[in-house]
């Protein structure tokens, strides 16, 4: 049930009151700091999400329907913000810890695979690409000429020549997989030190 206090503090406050919202702020802060804590153990992110809170009040100040009371209202709002907050952190922790996860599998298929092999997958992934692309990979990658010249030389536009490349590394990356489930990793070492 609301006190006299807060229903004047809720009444000045839609209207635009700045003092009651400094009323409430005072009254109830560090209380509010103190629920955010219990949850968290971090005081700098419990200050944080009570200041969010008295901002999401000021916010909604015009629409407000509070029946309980404004500091119930004010501590589920925060431990709501508190509870989303270890959420966040959880997913956080949860995908850092499978990105790790990944890239280390990859470095161990990347030290498993030595460069020898790497070429020879990568170069039956390029003879297994169609004709067209093929020759406009090669003529890329290899000969190292610009889409304009490739465009000049086999007389189709530049616009082709991005195409036809693109289909080749998306050709390349799944060939690329199939010939020995190569990694991502394989394929951008390769890239980066043999084309």
């Amino acid at each position: 049930m609301l006190t006299t206090e807060e229903k004047g503090w809720l009444e000045l406050l839609q209207t635009d009151d700045e003092q009651a919202m400094e009323k409430i702020f005072q009254h109830y802060y560090k209380y509010l700091v103190v629920t955010s804590y219990n949850i968290l153990n971090d005081d700098a992110k419990a200050k944080d999400l009570v200041q969010d809170t008295f901002f999401d009040l000021w916010q909604k100040r015009n629409e407000l329907t509070i029946d309980l009371s404004l500091k119930a209202y004010l501590r589920r709002a925060v431990i709501n913000k508190s509870i989303d907050e270890i959420r966040r952190r959880k997913k956080l922790v949860f995908n850092d810890e499978i990105v790790e996860q990944q890239v280390e599998e990859e470095s161990l298929e990347l030290e498993e695979v030595d460069s020898s092999d790497l070429q020879a997958h990568m170069m039956r992934a390029i003879e297994l690409l169609p004709e067209k692309c093929k020759v406009v990979f090669k003529l890329s990658r290899f000969e190292g000429l610009a889409h304009k010249e490739i465009a000049a030389e086999l007389g189709i536009s530049t616009k082709t020549i991005e195409n036809q490349i693109t289909k080749a590394l998306k050709l390349i990356r799944k060939n690329m997989g199939v010939a020995g489930r190569i990694s991502m990793l394989a394929w951008i070492y390769f890239v980066q030190n043999y084309i």
